[in-house]
């Protein structure tokens, strides 16, 4: 029993001491001894044990690496991994990489090594032995030195066992590797395409001509000599070209993008520090061939070479370049391109490529150049993709470009068309919503231009505002989902505007409405609306969204009429009007204008005797009305010239919209109203010229009555039980639409003849002109805004109410989220 116990007692220690020889055994070895029995540490250990241990240590090791330099041999005589033609496959990044995990496992290996020998050691001499492991690993790492290769080899073997074995593991996962990060499995392969034969001829290319440039500089500035610039040469550049476009190789290609950043950053050099530009730029230019040939091969050659880095490999998803021919209206998926295995290397030359296109079109001045660009960029722009932030960035240099109002000559306009189909090109290939972002950026650019087409501004910036009006349409046409959203938001903001001249009725809110920028936003959402009602009648079923959005766009537009109903405003009423059946045609709707028409016949200014005007010495073409939105202050509907283009306007609407609903079942009593009104003014007026226009309307309005009575006549159906406005048009007879189109066309067509003749001299004088009014109009909006925002300031110290805002408060706390970058608070320039 005493004997179980003091077994029991006995601890690990105690058994571990025992087993090492006692206290006998740590006597000969020279240890002392505590009071309290436990060994008395020394500060090393006696220099023949040490000698002793690290010679025995030594020859354990020397053997060790005997070992494995035999099998190292062995598999290096199987796998021949150091022939000459593997050699040159090997990356130097992955030598590098390779070497220090080498190094790292076997610095592990050797912790692990002497932590197991202290744990079988004598574990109170672990202090003593810490200094001979640190020398040991030391020693080790020396000696392994001498043979890096060998471990690169067989680091390399290490992980293709590993990767064996993951898929034999976890199959799941190698998959997901395989699938997504490709470059993970591809273990020790080059990355590069070109071969390394031409890697380095390229860079004794470049030695060379550092050598040269160096020795040109040695004498004249001393501080160049270890200057990093080298000189593209022509023999450099075909070098380049060679390298990049024929063997494919990416090294080459990453040189040539290079020198093509330096090229589009040369007009920067005069305003940056010479020493910042030294140290940012690593190629210098000289020749201005040179320059022209790198711009030429970089923007119509480099998109091929992302194709072929980038989607031509058959890894990607099976197919082959030959079967899938690139299309630059077609997006990529970002996706898609991270698979490919050249991606990690592709991606920052492909952005400095981006990059330097940008700021070289942002920065460029000449037609010529910028329309080069344009056309070449199509090719580009679906790798976008990858990069959302430098696509906006394009696209706010496109739409500056698209928008610009300063240059108004025919090479510019190329720039436009240009700049526009690629908007259109970004809006179809970048991923949603980008095109919404497409579609805010031109209408606000389209709203801020408008403020400044005017009748002064008719031969410069008119046809350019109708050019931009019809790439708007365009671009609305392309997603009818977001066009929707965007289209309502923005006709609820002319709305906001009308609703807030009516119920406040101060000059500065009239202003806002009966102003040009105002009309053409109102023409603008008139001539969306009408393209996709065209859509909708050609099978496009979500063309049916904007549909919708007419009954709200066609009670703003009669609010503007009756907004200020005088006879001043004359001219933009008749406008309105010119929208209302604009929509009515497309959408083959009813909508009635005749009694806006009817009422100029009210007024009490066609029944005075005109007065006249001295004309002498003054060019005088006549009033037309298109370009203006109201009379003379002075004088408004007095003078002869007012009078027939007024009432030449009205009899042509009126005529146009009796032909609109000729074939409609209720056309009969549509007229009843017209001809009444027409004989009374026919009585009333003095002019001969206007009862021959109020007879010639009433016998046509009488004629279609009459074929209209005679059509319904042989409905099987009452009219009120009719649902299609156009139930009486025979087969061979044009819809509304097309009528519309053919009275549009042959009035303009009238309207070119009648206009006289200008010389080139009268044109360029007349462009110059408006330009110099253009320019005017703009500094002074300029200094408008400034002073609005001082007065704003100031008001909101003060605390004004008015009582009409009181009424009606909770209507007019609605604000329109979308307002900012117009400015409607504009000046009728020009139409006096």
């Amino acid at each position: 029993m005493i004997a179980d116990l003091t077994m029991a007692k006995t601890s690990k220690r105690s058994r571990k001491f025992t087993a090492k020889g006692g206290v006998k055994t740590m006597l000969d070895r020279g240890q002392n001894f505590t009071k309290k029995g436990k060994v008395r540490s020394r500060r090393g250990p006696s220099p023949e044990a040490s000698a002793a241990r690290r010679a025995e240590s030594d020859a354990r090791e020397a053997a060790e690496r005997r070992e494995q330099a035999d099998r190292r041999r062995q598999q290096r005589d199987d796998e021949d991994l150091v022939g000459e033609s593997n050699l040159g496959d090997l990356n130097i990044d992955e030598f590098f990489q390779s070497v220090a995990d080498a190094a790292d496992q076997d610095g592990d290996g050797d912790e692990e090594m002497g932590d197991n020998d202290m744990d079988s050691g004598d574990e109170g001499a672990s202090d003593n032995t810490n200094n001979d492991d640190d020398d040991a690993f030391a020693d080790d790492i020396s000696d392994d030195s001498n043979s890096d290769n060998e471990d690169i080899e067989v680091t390399e073997q290490k992980m293709r066992e590993e990767m064996k074995k993951l898929s034999e593991s976890d199959p799941d996962f190698h998959t997901y590797l395989n699938q997504n990060e490709k470059g993970l499995l591809a273990f020790g392969e080059d990355e590069d395409v070109g071969s390394s034969d031409e890697g380095d001829a390229l860079d004794d290319e470049e030695n060379a001509d550092m050598e040269e440039v160096t020795e040109k500089k040695a004498k004249p500035q001393q501080e160049d000599e270890d200057s990093p610039f080298i000189i593209l040469t022509p023999k450099l550049l075909h070098r380049y070209e060679e390298g990049a476009f024929q063997s494919h190789g990416i090294k080459a290609l990453k040189r040539i993008i290079s020198a093509y950043k330096t090229a589009c950053h040369l007009s920067d050099a005069a305003d940056n520090d010479e020493e910042k530009d030294r140290s940012r730029k690593s190629y210098h230019i000289d020749d201005s061939a040179v320059f022209d040939r790198l711009m030429g091969i970089c923007l119509r050659q480099c998109h091929q070479e992302f194709y072929y880095h980038l989607l031509s490999d058959d890894e990607i998803d099976g197919t082959s370049s030959e079967s899938k021919p690139f299309d630059p209206n077609k997006p990529i998926s970002p996706k898609l391109l991270a698979k490919s295995r050249r991606w990690a290397l592709m991606k920052p030359i492909l952005q400095s490529f981006l990059k330097s296109t940008l700021h070289i079109l942002s920065e460029g001045k000449e037609p010529v150049l910028l329309t080069f660009i344009l056309k070449s960029l199509s090719s580009y722009i679906p790798y976008m993709t990858a990069y959302p932030i430098v696509a906006k960035m394009y696209l706010k240099t496109l739409t500056a470009l698209w928008s610009a109002s300063l240059d108004t000559s025919e090479d510019y306009q190329v720039v436009r068309l240009n700049a526009f189909l690629r908007i259109r090109q970004m809006a179809l290939t970048q991923p949603f919503p980008f095109i919404e972002t497409c579609l805010k950026s031109t209408y606000l650019a389209y709203a801020k231009r408008a403020k400044f087409a005017t009748a002064a501004t008719v031969t410069s910036l008119l046809p350019t505002l109708t050019f931009m009006g019809n790439c708007v349409v365009e671009l609305y046409s392309l997603d009818y989902a977001s066009s929707y959203q965007h289209a309502f938001v923005y006709i609820r903001q002319l709305a906001l505007h009308l609703r807030s001249a009516v119920q406040k009725k101060t000059p500065e809110t009239f202003r806002i409405v009966y102003c040009w920028q105002y009309i053409h936003c109102l023409k603008l959402w008139t001539a969306i609306l009408s393209s996709s009602c065209k859509a909708a009648k050609g099978g496009d079923n979500e063309a049916q969204l904007l549909r919708s959005l007419i009954f709200p766009l066609t009670e703003v537009i009669f609010g503007v009429i009756r907004l200020v109903p005088t006879t001043r405003h004359l001219p933009l009423r008749l406008h309105c009007v010119r929208f209302l059946q604009e929509i009515a045609a497309s959408a083959e709707l009813y909508i009635p204008t005749t009694s806006v028409l009817l009422d100029v016949l009210d007024l009490k200014e066609l029944y005075l005797r005109p007065k006249r005007v001295d004309t002498r010495g003054q060019d005088v073409r006549g009033i037309r009305l298109p370009l203006i939105l109201k009379l003379p202050k002075d004088g408004a509907l007095r003078t002869a010239e007012q009078l027939d283009a007024c009432l030449g306007e009205v009899f042509l609407l009126l005529n146009r919209e009796t032909d609109l609903y000729r074939y409609s079942p209720g056309f009969p009593e549509f007229t009843v109203r017209i001809c009444q009104r027409l004989r009374k003014f026919s009585k009333e007026t003095k002019n001969g010229r206007y009862r021959a226009y109020s007879r010639g309307c009433i016998e046509l309005c009488e004629k279609q009555s009459a074929e209209a009575t005679k059509g319904r006549s042989q409905l099987k159906q009452a009219p009120k039980d009719v649902k299609r406005l156009e139930v009486l048009k025979p087969g061979n007879v044009p819809c509304m639409g097309e009528r519309y189109e053919a009275f549009i066309a042959k009035e303009k067509r009238l309207e070119a003849a009648s206009q006289p003749a200008l010389s080139e001299g009268a044109k360029k004088k007349a462009q110059a002109e408006a330009a110099r009014q253009q320019k005017e109009a703009e500094d002074k909006a300029k200094k408008e805004s400034k002073t609005k925002k001082k007065k704003v300031k100031k008001e909101k110290k003060k605390l004004e109410v008015n009582q009409t805002d009181l009424d009606n408060v909770d209507a007019l706390e609605e604000e329109d989220e979308v307002q900012e970058g117009i400015d409607w608070d504009s000046e009728d320039e020009g139409e006096e």
